[in-house]
Order: C-alpha cells, then sequence, then structure tokens
C-alpha cells in the first residue's frame, strides 16, 4: 500500500469520525432546542425550576437540567419527569422531537391546550403520563396508531373530549398495558378494537360520557386486571364474556344504565377483590342484598 493510498484511507476515517461527532453534537443541540421551546411555551414555573435549571450554557449538559434524564451511552435524552411542579402554559409540539424519549411525565401541572399530535412521532415512547391537568380537544389518534412501544397512557382528569378511534388498538400497539382516562368529557361508544390490545392489564374509562354497549370483546383480555367503567351512560347487559376473565380483581361498572340479569356464579373470578354493580337496573339475587355495593363488595 502506497504512501497516498495510506493518507487517503487516514482522510477518510478523520473525515468519518469527524461527521459522527457533529452529528452527535447536532442531535445534543436538537434536544436542547426543544426542551427550551417547551420551557418559551410555559406562561407560570410557579416554583422558578425551570427558569433556573434550564439554561443554555455550553459548559453544562441538558441531562443536568431539572426533570431531564439521559441514556448513558449516545447522552440523548430519554426521560422527562416535571410532575408536580406547579407549571401553567401548552404543551409545545416541539415534544416530539425527542426521539429519544421513552417516558414523559407532566402530570399535576396546570397545563391546557391539546395534547400535541406530534407526540407519535416519538416511537421509543413507552409511557405518557399527563394527568391531573387542564387539557382539552380530542385525543390525537395517531398516539393509539401508531405508537408501538407505548405501555402506558395516563390522561386522567382532564378536559379532553371527542371520541377513541375506532381502530384503537391497532396492530401497531400491541404493548399498551394500562390506559387510563378516567374524569374527561369523552363520548361515543368504547371501541370494540379494544380487544386487540391483548396485553392490556388494567382500562379505566369511568367518568366520562360514553354510550352503548360494553363490548363484549373486552372478555378476550385474559390479562385484565382492572376495569373501570363507572359513571357513564352504558346501556345493555353486562357481557357473560367479562365474568370469564380469570385475571380480573375490580370490576366498576355503578353508576350506568346497565340492564339485564347479573351472573351468580363467580367461580371463574378466583382474583376478584372488588365488584361494584350499584345505581344501574340490573336484575338477579344480589340485587335482593342491601349492601347492594356486591353491588358492592369487597372480599377480604
Amino acid at each position: 500500500m502506497g504512501m497516498g493510498t495510506s493518507l487517503l484511507i487516514s482522510f477518510k476515517l478523520v473525515l468519518l469520525i469527524s461527521n459522527i461527532l457533529s452529528s452527535r453534537a447536532f442531535d445534543l443541540s436538537s434536544d436542547e432546542d426543544a426542551l427550551l421551546a417547551f420551557k418559551n411555551a410555559i406562561t407560570v414555573d410557579t416554583n422558578g425550576v425551570l427558569s433556573k435549571s434550564w439554561v443554555s450554557n455550553s459548559s453544562s449538559s441538558v441531562c443536568e437540567w431539572a426533570g431531564v434524564s439521559c441514556g448513558a451511552k449516545h447522552r440523548r435524552v430519554t426521560a422527562l419527569n416535571l410532575s408536580g411542579l406547579a407549571l401553567w402554559g401548552n404543551l409545545a409540539p416541539h415534544l416530539g422531537n425527542l426521539t429519544f424519549l421513552r417516558s414523559l411525565d407532566v402530570s399535576s401541572n396546570n397545563f391546557s391546550g391539546t395534547l400535541p399530535t406530534q407526540l407519535s412521532k416519538l416511537r421509543r415512547l413507552k409511557g405518557i403520563n399527563a394527568a391531573f391537568n387542564n387539557l382539552s380537544g380530542e385525543i390525537p389518534t395517531a398516539i393509539f396508531t401508531n405508537m408501538s412501544a407505548l405501555e402506558e397512557i395516563d390522561l386522567r382528569s382532564n378536559k379532553l373530549s371527542g371520541q377513541l378511534p375506532s381502530d384503537i388498538c391497532s396492530i401497531d400497539s400491541p404493548k399498551l398495558k394500562r390506559l387510563f382516562l378516567r374524569e374527561n368529557q369523552i363520548h361515543g361508544n368504547i371501541p370494540t378494537r379494544v380487544y386487540q390490545c391483548t396485553e392490556l392489564e388494567e382500562l379505566s374509562l369511568s367518568i366520562n360520557q360514553f354510550s352503548g354497549g360494553i363490548p363484549t370483546q373486552i372478555g378476550n383480555l385474559s390479562m385484565l386486571t382492572l376495569l373501570s367503567l363507572y359513571q357513564n351512560h352504558l346501556q345493555g347487559n353486562i357481557p357473560p364474556s367479562i365474568f370469564n376473565i380469570s385475571s380480573l380483581e375490580s370490576m366498576y361498572l355503578f353508576s350506568n344504565n346497565l340492564s339485564g340479569s347479573i351472573p351468580t356464579n363467580l367461580d371463574s373470578l378466583p382474583n376478584l377483590q372488588e365488584l361494584h354493580l350499584y345505581s344501574n337496573n340490573l336484575a338477579g339475587a344480589f340485587n335482593n342484598l342491601d349492601y347492594i355495593s356486591i353491588y358492592s363488595f369487597r372480599i377480604s
């Protein structure tokens, strides 16, 4: 190998390393830009946590900012935990540029506006927690249908409205284990395709405006431990298939317009701890009980 060839190879190697370093620096800068844009969308930082910590500084990394966690290898932002910081403002769409993000927790603040559709770009995201805020509008459909790694969606106690997409739990969201949408203003039917989330363990849709019947297909969720649908406008029978989910520990169906007979045989629910069916139009042996709370009963 001649000297000219060696020099050429060395030059290409240096160029490759330079490109890698430049690309990594760009990625880190992109994360910083996304976080600063998020900060700029906050109108009130009550405790001054972000105003004091989230400051662009060449001598420090975003990985040192309050609530930010980074991966050990690439030093990209992998988790954002800003729960309970008394923040006011909107959730900036720039969050969708944190491409290595695995966990997002902005719960227990005062965020308003809509949930950014851009969150669906976060293909590594495993958990979204924006519970106990003032978010409104519809939940972006893509969050249910395009995020294959997502395991938990917690949007409790907001002002979300609209309907759930009919293709919820599509083949692109098979890993969803926990779906908490309690205490919002969501209406329409409970999508029958919820059964396609075969790993679903906890389903909470209570205190909304759901109508129609309880989908029979929920009985196919063989890993379900919690089914909470109370305080809606649900009608019709309780599907017998639900009483075959042997993993079920808690079922809350009270304060609806359910009718028909209550299955009296609970032998197929060996793990059941709580069953609340009161304030419906149900008929059966249990309705003769004064503590209609087994119709609400707790098994000790």
